[in-house]
């Protein structure tokens, strides 16, 4: 027994200094080859079977009868100039197990048909692809509404122009069209343009898998499958120097090993898409990691780069006119302007689940409720003394919540063929109906009147004074909270 209580300890320390001493050394700085995210599956597997349950995973896919929502039972789609119905100007078919769109001719009562290739969404819309001989995935002009149930011309009604047989087939001319040289980027996983054309006629382009994998937010990942495996030892000291030394994994990218501005670079390369022109290629190109000259990918400096110009039309990316983010482009542009972005570490996945990121990091935290409640008074502690004195409303009714007044529904969503709003990610806004009443509540909406949607906006400006908040009841053309680096401060 005695021998035993020396050599035993002894036996540990020796266990232990083979392992330390037996580990790999590793490079902060590296670069690797992308290989895939079932190869991640293998050891990570939690994470991947709820990634494999996302929309991350399931945007882009092959057609078939689990993956086409629409309807390929013989549908057909009606223009809006044709109210009698008179004609189908497309109709939907399978034959032979393959998925058609078949688009009237412009000066012949016949049908081209397309051949549909890839699909692209499920939740809200779901875009058809067609291969073209050039190597083009080209977008076909009507899309499905999961919301409506039936096809629908998607970028006639966010234009709000006529729809027409000539138009449907111009759609399918511009650059944009090639959906492989311009959308791709952020529904595949390692998009690399080999070679195209000017026209987008022609493309030679190619990714490791559809959808948004695994090395998208992690970057690629071939040294760090190197690193770990078959080496049990490394695997064991890598989790200790995660654990014990806030050390980064080995050669894989993890956003809360890195500041603010590159980790949400993950985030708004695909979700910030109000960027200047410019930026497209830096934006197509992004992958987490370190560059040639071995600094770290950062998009950060252009998060708010575009200019918010008030009233700005332009589809998906508008303005309101009274400055604030409308469209639901800029929903990562309306935190990025945000005081919680210039001074906390607040992140997107402090509440979307990011592998699953149809799910909450918590259930509720997404919602108004007592769960994000908790997650906002975590920093804003003055305020939890007494809640019901800050919020003016009854603790549990709508308007006691964080959300209802710091984060309104003002983001316009047209994605799915109905239009509705989403909450603005600003969440450092305060109502001024002050500003409604001047130009209107269909120009400047505000908290208030959302919720109180039969009274008026001097209704809500009365009710403020009465709790005297004349303070932020500001006689301006511009919301205080619309930019943060606007010449008109926060008001907070």
């Amino acid at each position: 027994m005695r021998i035993f209580l020396v050599f035993f300890p002894v036996l540990c320390i020796a266990i232990i200094a083979f392992i330390w001493f037996g580990q790999e050394d590793y490079a902060q700085v590296f670069h690797a080859e992308y290989v895939g995210s079932e190869v991640c599956g293998d050891c990570h597997i939690i994470n991947y079977d709820g990634w494999k349950m996302s929309p991350h995973h399931n945007i882009t896919n092959e057609p078939s009868d689990n993956t086409v929502v629409g309807n390929f039972n013989d549908g057909v789609f009606y223009l809006n100039t044709d109210p009698e119905k008179s004609q189908p100007a497309v109709k939907s078919f399978k034959q032979n197990g393959e998925f058609y769109l078949a688009l009237k001719n412009i000066r012949s009562q016949d049908y081209t048909p397309f051949k549909i290739e890839k699909v692209i969404g499920y939740q809200y819309r779901q875009t058809y692809l067609t291969q073209e001989e050039g190597g083009v995935l080209r977008r076909l002009p009507v899309q499905w509404s999961v919301a409506r149930g039936e096809f629908f011309a998607y970028w006639n009604e966010q234009e709000q122009s006529p729809e027409t047989v000539q138009d449907l087939w111009e759609q399918m001319k511009p650059l944009n069209s090639a959906w492989n040289l311009y959308c791709a980027r952020c529904h595949t996983t390692n998009l690399q343009q080999i070679s195209k054309n000017r026209a987008h006629t022609f493309a030679n382009v190619k990714w490791t898998e559809d959808g948004v994998g695994c090395e998208v937010c992690h970057g690629p990942g071939s040294a760090h499958v190197d690193y770990m495996q078959d080496k049990p030892v490394n695997r064991v000291m890598s989790l200790v120097n995660l654990k014990l030394f806030e050390q980064p994994v080995p050669y894989i990218m993890n956003a809360a090993d890195h500041s603010q501005g590159v980790a949400l670079s993950v985030c708004a390369r695909c979700h910030g898409a109000d960027i200047l022109r410019k930026r497209m290629d830096a934006y197509r190109t992004f992958f987490p990691g370190y560059n040639l000259a071995g600094e770290l990918n950062d998009l950060s400096e252009y998060f708010t780069e575009a200019e918010s110009v008030p009233g700005r039309t332009f589809p998906t990316l508008q303005i309101w006119p009274d400055g604030r983010p409308k469209g639901l482009g800029t929903l990562f542009r309306s935190f990025a302007d945000s005081k919680h972005y210039e001074d906390t570490d607040m992140r997107c996945y402090d509440c979307h689940d990011p592998h699953n990121n149809k799910r909450p990091t918590e259930v509720g935290i997404l919602e108004a409720s007592e769960v994000s409640n908790e997650f906002c008074v975590g920093c804003h502690q003055p305020i939890v003394q007494n809640l019901p004195a800050h919020t003016r409303h009854k603790t549990g009714s709508q308007g006691s919540y964080c959300y209802d007044c710091h984060m309104p529904k003002n983001l316009l969503n047209q994605v799915s063929g109905i239009d509705y709003f989403v909450r603005s990610h600003n969440m450092g806004t305060i109502p001024n109906p002050l500003l409604s009443v001047k130009l209107g509540l269909n120009n400047s909406p505000n908290a208030c009147n959302e919720c109180h949607s039969k009274q008026t906006a001097q209704w809500a400006v009365d009710k403020m004074r009465e709790w005297g908040m004349d303070k932020h009841l500001v006689e301006t053309d511009l919301h205080l909270n619309r930019n943060a680096h606007s010449d008109i401060p926060h008001s907070h």
